[in-house]
């Protein structure tokens, strides 16, 4: 399984920092209303620093496919540039073959005469005086030729050495934009076990606005006593599958110095009943399902279920994620033996759970009930406790074939 942690998403177009939603706890349900309007306002401002976000993701990219362009025409003119050099060496043998053919001399031991074999071949005087300007204008033509090869030869290597640098400074460029594009885009989908955005998290408050409108409370009633009473109340937890093992525990997952890292914090136990789409997950108690969250798109998390529970007089809040489907309503009262939906986190669940690698669901348990004690997910995520704590679970890997077995 890949990191699980749960994330609350915003993007800001500057330091690219996550954005905080309000931390207050919620006094009545117009102070709930007052709250979500504040996220209302938020998402938006967030929209438009992710549109940001993205354009400047978008030129990056650019960018970097610019410099590949650059690159490889670079890597052309330097074997273009390579060509040319042999050519030009190759046009300089024939040269000075050529000025042997036609000026093919004999040096006497001294140097200071030379009789060539071609001005020798003369009928007469003239055509001798004649053949021995042609003879010097050739040779002199040719010196010529030769050295403007040479310095175009010199040129072409410095301008191989050039291209080279260029090359190097690209690439050292494209690597630097090659890591902010990723560094960008890891802010706009970092990708870990249970994510839950804005929109969702607005979305779920929206439906516990209209729970405790529901079950009779006023605009000024006390949000953390009204329609409480309306919670059954049980007194244990179960396992949320009948059969299967512990695959992931509560904690941090790795390190970075020898120090535990936060980005690796698994907030929650995933139990697996292995490659299965037809197992089904049970509430782990009595209680009464306060939120749903059902992505369509690619996310982390997939489809989730929130309940709220009252254990022996201490209230709790369980989500269970990567579910393949979701079998509850909002505002339902659920048991120990309610099916609250249906093990996912496979292949078939990718496509709005992108994160997930394999088949589990995932369970936290906080204390408190989210939405009507604390209204802010940040809140939530830090009231979550080891479900191992109320939970009776095997060590991790080892078999359990029913909910109810002590360990």
């Amino acid at each position: 399984m890949r990191k699980i942690g749960i994330l609350f998403l915003g993007i800001s177009v500057v330091l690219l920092s996550f954005v905080s939603m309000p931390t207050a706890s919620a006094q009545t349900l117009g102070d709930l209303r007052k709250e979500l309007e504040q996220q209302e306002a938020d998402l938006n401002k967030n929209k438009e620093e992710q549109q940001l976000t993205q354009e400047e993701m978008n030129a990056t990219n650019a960018a970097v496919q610019q410099i590949q362009t650059d690159i490889q025409n670079i890597f052309t003119d330097i074997k273009n540039t390579e060509e040319s050099i042999v050519k030009l060496n190759e046009d300089i043998e024939t040269k000075k073959k050529q000025m042997k053919e036609i000026v093919n001399f004999v040096q006497v031991s001294n140097g200071e005469s030379a009789y060539l074999e071609y001005a020798f071949g003369a009928k007469d005087f003239t055509d001798f005086i004649y053949r021995i300007a042609v003879s010097e204008q050739l040779t002199k033509y040719n010196e010529k030729l030769i050295d403007q090869y040479n310095a175009m030869i010199k040129e072409n290597e410095q301008k191989k050495i050039d291209l080279q640098n260029k090359n190097k400074e690209l690439s050292v460029k494209q690597a630097e934009l090659a890591k902010k594009y990723e560094s960008l885009k890891s802010v706009m989908s970092e990708k870990k076990d249970v994510q839950v955005d804005i929109e969702e998290q607005i979305k779920y408050q929206k439906e516990l606005i209209k729970l405790y409108k529901d079950k009779g409370c006023g605009e000024n009633d006390d949000i953390k006593t009204c329609g409480r009473n309306y919670l059954p109340k049980d007194t244990s937890f179960l396992r949320p599958i009948i059969a299967g093992k512990v695959s992931s525990e509560f904690g941090y997952r790795g390190t970075v110095g020898g120090i535990a890292n936060p980005a690796t914090f698994h907030d929650g136990i995933d139990f697996t009943a292995g490659s299965s789409t037809t197992t089904p997950v049970y509430s782990i108690a009595n209680g009464m399902v306060s939120g749903i969250l059902n992505p369509t798109s690619t996310g982390c998390g997939g489809k989730m279920v929130m309940v709220h529970h009252n254990i022996n007089g201490t209230t709790y809040t369980s989500m269970y994620a990567h579910l393949l489907s979701i079998n509850v309503s909002v505002g339902q009262l659920v048991t120990k033996d309610s099916v609250i939906g249906i093990q996912g986190g496979g292949p078939e669940t990718w496509g709005w759970d992108a994160c997930s690698t394999g088949y589990h669901v995932h369970l936290s348990i906080a204390s408190g009930l989210y939405g009507s004690d604390y209204t802010a997910w940040s809140t939530f995520t830090a009231k979550m406790f080891n479900p191992r704590n109320v939970v009776n679970a095997p060590s991790a890997g080892v078999r359990f074939d029913n909910r109810y077995e002590k360990f």
